[in-house]
């Protein structure tokens, strides 16, 4: 079975990861010392964002001859190639959201999936030509890359190793 399979860049998920890890680290530490408000608030960030990557980890967009297979966290989506109704495109700066309206719905993903040109390229080959905006096809000649997610998240590890190096130099 021919399928190909496209998931979150890993440039933005190892340093989402980090910052995962340094929160828990940070967390920890402050267990030991530091005020209530420091705990409660660095475990209500370290859980959300520990959801988040977890998310972002497990989602898997999934080619097939048949269609499309969306995976989420404890979710699986089949989409068959029938149900796609239109394929578009909106771009703010460098960030690029496709949106794919089906008989079931709608979905959407942006270009922080590895090689999104090339999903975009699958979809429209498996569309007829009037299922597919202009702009997709316009977007396919010049496609873009966000790096400015994968620079943030960077910054914020950074950030977050300041404090735990802070909270060690307090103790």
């Amino acid at each position: 079975m021919n399928q190909n399979i496209f998931k979150i860049k890993k440039s933005f998920l190892v340093p989402f990861m980090a910052i995962i890890a340094l929160l828990f680290l940070l967390l920890t530490l402050s267990l030991f010392k530091g005020p209530p408000w420091e705990k409660m608030i660095l475990g209500v960030s370290f859980a959300g964002t520990l959801f988040v990557g977890i998310e972002a980890a497990k989602r898997e967009i999934i080619v097939t001859k048949d269609g499309l297979k969306t995976k989420k966290f404890f979710r699986v989506k089949n989409i068959t190639w029938p149900d796609i109704t239109y394929l578009a495109v909106v771009e703010l700066n460098k960030k690029a959201y496709f949106l794919l309206t089906t008989t079931k719905g709608f979905y959407f993903f942006s270009n922080m999936i590895e090689n999104h040109a090339l999903l975009i390229q699958l979809i429209v080959d498996k569309l007829e030509p009037e299922k597919v905006e202009t702009e997709v096809r316009t977007y396919l000649e010049h496609p873009i890359e966000r790096r400015s997610l994968i620079v943030i998240c960077w910054l914020i590890a950074s950030i977050i190793s300041a404090f735990i190096i802070l909270k060690f130099l307090s103790a």
